[in-house]
């Protein structure tokens, strides 16, 4: 009989110490489990971070290659200013000194007018 009760206690010390050793084991497993999940929650999220920071360098480039067409459709139309105010300032000196002619002209011929006729 003490033999049968060494053999349950045998089996019993076994029972536990695999539970013992087990037990961990699937805690373990379980742990493992988690920190996949959070891996791959984390990989989502840094994946999808990526992609927005991809989305707004490209809106970056794209805002500065519009910046860099409004300057220059900006030079040009300061270039096109400065011209026409160059010749807006030729136009008006042609003007005076063509009121100046005429006024020449016209002095002269109101002094021929004036001039006695010699008949």
């Amino acid at each position: 009989m003490k033999t049968k009760y060494i053999r349950n206690i045998q089996f019993i010390i076994i029972f536990f110490l695999c539970n013992i050793v087990v037990a961990p084991i699937a805690i373990a497993e379980d742990r493992i489990q988690d920190l996949q999940q959070r891996a791959n929650f984390a990989y989502e999220q840094m994946m999808e971070a990526k992609y927005k920071a991809e989305m707004v360098a490209m809106e970056a480039t794209d805002a500065k290659e519009m910046l860099q067409r409004v300057k220059k459709s900006l030079e040009r139309a300061e270039q096109e200013a400065e011209t026409a105010r160059r010749k807006s300032e030729e136009t008006n000196l042609a003007l005076e000194q063509a009121q100046q002619r005429w006024n020449q002209a016209s002095d002269a011929l109101a002094d021929e007018w004036k001039k006695p006729q010699k008949n």
